[in-house]
C-alpha cells in the first residue's frame, strides 16, 4: 500500500477570530475541487483559492446548490441565516507545521540499592532527568517508572529530581509520567522477582500503543550464591532466565505479549561482565534475558568502586546509548495529529476545530467530518475525534479515514482553527 507523505509534516490551516464573525450573507466553502452556484442568483467559484470559494449569490440560499463543491466551514445555517458565523467570511489561511506523533515509551527500572551499590545509585539518579529528556527531545512521550529504595542509612538509594520526580522523598513520584513505586526496595539477587511480584502496582504506567523497556542494574546475578553472602531472593529466577521471559510477558498478555507469542518488550542490563572489583558476581541471567529480548548491555565493571564520577560518567554513556535505541525504535503514528498551540493572539477553541485532507494526486480536497470518540466512527464516512475531549492534545482519525489518508500516494492533513466543527448530517 501507497504510505502518505505528510507536507512539511502537514501544514496547518488558520481561521482567523475575525473571520468567522456573525453577520448574514453569502456562503463560504472549503473546496473539493468543483464549483458551485448560488440558488438565488450569481455562481460562486470555489475550487480556487486557499481560502476557500465564496458562493455569490444574491441572498439567502448561496451555496446551497453547490454538490460536491465542499462543506460549509462557517457554522451557519444552509441558508445563511443569522445565530451562526458570518457566511461572507473567508477563513484565511496560515500555515503551520504539526507536530508529527511517535510511539510513546514506557520505561520501568529495578535499581539493586543493597549496600554494595553506593556509586551506582548515586549515578542512576544523577543521570535520569537527562536520560528522560534526551527521550522527551526526540518526540517521544515517555513514562519512568522506578522500583528501588529510597536513601536510609546506612543503604544507598534514590530519590528523583525535578523535572522528572519532585525530588521530595519519599515521594517523588510526579504524575503522569514518573511513578516511584512505594517500598520498593531491590536487594542483591531479586530484581527479577520483584518485577514480577510489584507489576499490579505500576500496571496502570503502561499505555497498548507504547514501546516497553525494563532495565536492571545490579552488581550481582538472579541466583543464589554459593556461600550465602548475596542477599535477597531470586525465587523463580534462580538461574532461570527463560522463566522469567515467560512469565513476565504472561502477567499482561494484551500489553506484553505479541500476537505470535514472543516479548512485547525488551530488557536492558547493567550488570558485570566479568568477575571485577566491583562486582559480587558476573550477570550471567541478567545476559541471557537482554540476549532473548533484544536489548542494551551495559557493564558496571566500568564504574570503578569509591571513584563516584568516574561512575557517573560511564553511567551516563549507557544511559545516552539506552535513550538512542528507545527514541530511535520509536515510529511516527499512522493518522494521529498533534495540535500545535494557535499563533500569537489566537486561542483554542475544543468546538471551533476541523480537519482537512487534500489528496494531491488529484487535486481533491474534504473536510472529515467530527466525532465524539472512537466508538461513534462511521464505518463509511470516518471522521475524526480527539484523544481526550477534555484536555485534547491530538486529533486522531477514525478507521475508514485512516485507511483512505494512507492510500494515497501524496496527502496534506490540515488543521483548521477558528471555525466550528463539521459533523456527520443527521
Amino acid at each position: 500500500m501507497a504510505r502518505l507523505r505528510l507536507t512539511g509534516l502537514t501544514g496547518i490551516a488558520l481561521c482567523t477570530a475575525l473571520a468567522c464573525s456573525a453577520s448574514g450573507g453569502n456562503q463560504n466553502t472549503v473546496s473539493t475541487g468543483g464549483s458551485s452556484s448560488g440558488a438565488s442568483g450569481g455562481s460562486g467559484n470555489s475550487g480556487g483559492s486557499e481560502n476557500g470559494g465564496n458562493a455569490n449569490g444574491g441572498s439567502g440560499n448561496g451555496g446551497g446548490n453547490g454538490g460536491s463543491a465542499g462543506i460549509p466551514l462557517d457554522g451557519g445555517g444552509a441558508n445563511g441565516g443569522g445565530g451562526g458565523l458570518d457566511p461572507d467570511a473567508a477563513c484565511e489561511a496560515v500555515s503551520q507545521k504539526a507536530e508529527e506523533r511517535f510511539q510513546p515509551a514506557d520505561i520501568i527500572w529495578a535499581i539493586d540499592t543493597s549496600g554494595s551499590m553506593v556509586e551506582e545509585a548515586n549515578s542512576v539518579q544523577q543521570n535520569i532527568n537527562a536520560f528522560s529528556s534526551q527521550i522527551v527531545a526526540s518526540g517521544v512521550d515517555v513514562h519512568v517508572v522506578m522500583l528501588a529504595g529510597y536513601p536510609f542509612w546506612p543503604l544507598p538509594g534514590i530519590c528523583v529530581p525535578q523535572p522528572l520526580g519532585s525530588g521530595q522523598c519519599p515521594a517523588d513520584s510526579k504524575a503522569p509520567n514518573f511513578l516511584h513505586v512505594q517500598q520498593s526496595f531491590i536487594d542483591s539477587v531479586d530484581a527479577l522477582r520483584k518485577l514480577v511480584a510489584r507489576y499490579n502496582d505500576y500496571r496502570l504506567m503502561l499505555r497498548p500503543d507504547s514501546l516497553k523497556y525494563v532495565v536492571v542494574v545490579t552488581d550481582d546475578n538472579s541466583a543464589t550464591s554459593p556461600d550465602g553472602s548475596s542477599t535477597g531472593d531470586p525465587g523463580a529466577y534462580d538461574n532461570n532466565p527463560q522463566q522469567f521471559v515467560t512469565d513476565y510477558s504472561n502477567l499482561d498478555p494484551s500489553l506484553l505479549k505479541n500476537p505470535d507469542g514472543s516479548p512485547a518488550w525488551k530488557f536492558s542490563a547493567i550488570y558485570a561482565f566479568t568477575q571485577c572489583a566491583n562486582a559480587a558476581r558476573v550477570g550471567t541471567v541478567y545476559k541471557d534475558v537482554v540476549n532473548a529480548t533484544g536489548g542494551i548491555h551495559g557493564d558496571i565493571c566500568s564504574c570503578p568502586p569509591g571513584q563516584l564520577a568516574a561512575c557517573q560518567q560511564t553511567f551516563q554513556q549507557i544511559f545516552n546509548e539506552l535513550a538512542t535505541k528507545i527514541s530511535q525504535g520509536a515510529v511516527p503514528l499512522d493518522c494521529e495529529w498533534g495540535i500545535p498551540p494557535p499563533p500569537q493572539g489566537q486561542s483554542f477553541d475544543a468546538n471551533r476545530v476541523n480537519v482537512e485532507f487534500t489528496d494531491q494526486d488529484n487535486g481533491s480536497k474534504e473536510t472529515i467530518y467530527r466525532v465524539n470518540d472512537q466508538a461513534s466512527c462511521d464505518p463509511t464516512l470516518g471522521g475524526w475525534y480527539y484523544d481526550d475531549p477534555n484536555n485534547p492534545t491530538r486529533v486522531i482519525a477514525c478507521p475508514a479515514t485512516c485507511n483512505k489518508v494512507k492510500s494515497v500516494v501524496q496527502g496534506q492533513v490540515d488543521i483548521a482553527f477558528g471555525c466550528e466543527s463539521v459533523v456527520i448530517p443527521r
